[in-house]
């Protein structure tokens, strides 16, 4: 039980036993006249505690289904290349991002870039700092989907991001972390932090 069920609980229970305690006194006085329009009153009272109940279920239940989360992944791989159908991988690696939809409904979300945690901090609590994002590796130069909002089903993963290492270690030189820095369509933001070390 949450703080507002238990508030519920503990109003009711003492505007109840509150009433019984009337009753009580009434029928201790010798005086019945009263008692069933107190039985009367405590069955109105129980209806109206029931619907406010179930009114608050119910909105739980809807904000449940209705749920709107995504959660943002990385991974490193070594370079790759492919000639006349042969991978050959090089010593350099790449971080690869991509965000999984862990809400409950379909919801777009957009790849902003990566942030330091300064520029996170002014995204967040300021919503400043988009021109302070970073993007690299060649889809950023020439991929005219990269960025784009994309609509996710539940549990489906996102386009996958790919950046030289090298390259985020030449741009985030003093404190090697950083955090790749996902939108959704009301506005909220969705990240993780990576350390890089070389």
């Amino acid at each position: 039980m949450n703080r507002k069920d238990l508030a519920i609980l503990s109003v009711s229970t003492a505007f109840l036993s509150s009433v019984i305690m009337f009753i009580c006194l009434d029928i201790t006085n010798g005086n019945f006249d009263n008692l069933a329009d107190w039985f009367g009153a405590l069955g109105s009272i129980g209806a109206i505690l029931a619907v406010i109940y179930q009114v608050h279920k119910q909105r739980e239940e809807f904000l449940e289904a209705n749920k709107v989360e995504g959660t943002v992944y990385y991974e490193i791989e070594l370079k790759k290349k492919v000639k006349n159908n042969i991978e050959s991988y090089y010593g350099e690696r790449v971080l690869v991002i991509y965000l999984i939809n862990t809400g409950r409904r379909i919801e777009g979300f957009r790849f902003l870039g990566y942030a330091s945690q300064q520029v996170l901090n002014s995204l967040i609590n300021d919503n400043v700092g988009y021109d302070k994002l970073k993007n690299f590796g060649f889809s950023a130069l020439f991929d005219e989907d990269y960025g784009k909002v994309e609509s996710l089903q539940p549990s489906e993963s996102s386009k996958k991001y790919k950046a030289e290492i090298e390259l985020i270690l030449s741009e985030f030189k003093k404190d090697k972390i950083i955090y790749p820095v996902y939108i959704n369509t009301h506005g909220e933001f969705y990240y993780t932090k990576i350390v890089i070390r070389q």
